[in-house]
């Protein structure tokens, strides 16, 4: 059995934000892949809204990445008590 690598508050944490991270820039992707006039009409925003729709996906599966981690991590701290003997 794998020891955990961080603790369940930690754990906890990394998933939520995580979470959030994911759907926050996924919903930022779709709003860039469809054209949102708010984010591509003005001087400074970005030329191509499809490859910044990309960008914005790919960060969001790390985030998701993340998250599945940390839940595993959540998951192997309930298995695994701390200074418990093992025979």
């Amino acid at each position: 059995m794998l020891r955990p690598l961080v603790s369940t508050n930690l754990a906890t944490c990394c998933s939520v934000l995580s979470l959030f991270g994911f759907l926050i820039l996924g919903a930022l992707g779709t709003a860039f892949n469809a054209g949102v006039e708010v984010l591509l009409r003005s001087e400074e925003s970005p030329e191509d809204g499809h490859a910044v729709a990309v960008n914005c996906w790919f960060a969001s599966l790390v985030y998701l990445a993340f998250a599945i981690f940390c839940t595993c991590q959540i998951g192997a701290n309930r298995r695994y008590q701390r200074g418990a003997v093992r025979l």
